[in-house]
């Protein structure tokens, strides 16, 4: 909610109606049980972040912004800290995610 006696600062952070003893987060079914698991975001949106690339030509590490919340091992876009590029990651764990395999070859 925007915070009418300063404007000029940040929002102000308000609870919404929900169980609060319910974590917030994605749900999958557990392929050996047959219920749902709640999957934690490690990464969400707005987090500072280092996307890494480890290959026998190139060693990268770069820091970006996450634009979308994810959970360890799931996709989601960044933008890069140095020339505001958008690309997509794969998260690795907080703060930490390395770049997606791209499908097919580059011009």
């Amino acid at each position: 909610m925007r915070d009418e006696q300063h404007p000029g600062g940040p929002g102000r952070l308000v609870l919404a109606a929900g169980d609060r003893n319910r974590p917030a987060g994605r749900l999958s079914q557990d392929a050996g049980q047959g219920r749902e698991v709640r999957v934690l975001p490690v990464i969400r949106t707005g987090d500072r972040l280092m996307v890494e690339e480890h290959t026998p030509v190139v060693d990268a590490v770069l820091e970006a912004q996450a634009l979308n919340p994810a959970a360890e091992g799931e996709s989601f876009d960044v933008r890069l800290t140095i020339g505001g590029k958008v690309i997509r990651a794969v998260a690795l764990g907080p703060g930490r995610a390395k770049f997606e395999a791209q499908s097919g070859g580059q011009p």
